[in-house]
């Protein structure tokens, strides 16, 4: 694992306010756990979305997860202008992670974050590793160019693969992704939003 890398960190999740900060326009009286559970519907592009409010990946038996691979938004994300970007976005960096396709991973990051991790760590990084269930919760404005965007998974991986606190085969994560245009294209960029992420066994 390299501190770039925006997934399976090593340090545990310390307060559920600072969720709230990096997810950026949360009012603070706000409880973190009403960002997880938002109505949604399903769009006209076709891109399903979540039916109800409980954590999406509730319904799925645990011998099923991570559950269904197509990326989904919710209500608040597929209000937001760049909704269908971010989830066409999110869908690319997720089947190249389950494809084991580096060249498709690095094309759904920037240019520094790929230089930053490559090919032969992230391989080894993901190399048992499936992901699904997949939640575009909200996308916030940062400065200049850039989106955070959090976004909910479930992973099944080798224990090996897990973070060193939570060792085990399926988890479920709470991501702050950053977000940034390059060369006219959204891509997933490096940031302290995403270290941070909240994570607990399915």
């Amino acid at each position: 694992m390299t501190t770039e890398e925006p997934r399976r960190p090593r340090a545990l999740w310390v307060l559920p306010t600072a969720l709230v900060v990096a997810a950026g326009s949360v009012a603070g009286g706000l409880l973190v756990r009403d960002l997880y559970t938002r109505p949604a519907t399903t769009t006209s592009a076709g891109s399903a979305t979540a039916s109800d409010g409980s954590p999406p990946s509730t319904s799925v038996p645990r011998s099923a997860q991570p559950g269904d691979r197509t990326v989904r938004l919710s209500v608040d994300a597929e209000l937001h202008p760049d909704g269908e970007r971010v989830r066409a976005l999110f869908q690319r960096y997720f089947d190249a992670i389950n494809a084991r396709d580096y060249q498709s991973w690095s094309g759904a990051v920037t240019a520094e974050f790929s230089r930053r991790l490559r090919a032969p760590q992230w391989r080894a990084n993901y190399e048992t590793t499936s992901d699904g269930t997949v939640l575009v919760q909200r996308i916030d404005a940062s400065s200049g160019e850039r989106l955070r965007v959090l976004a909910s998974f479930v992973s099944v991986q080798d224990v090996t693969r897990a973070p060193a606190e939570l060792p085990v085969d399926c988890i479920r994560w709470r991501v702050v992704y950053p977000l940034r245009e390059e060369d006219g294209t959204l891509r997933v960029d490096m940031g302290p939003e995403s270290h941070t992420p909240q994570f607990e066994a399915c």
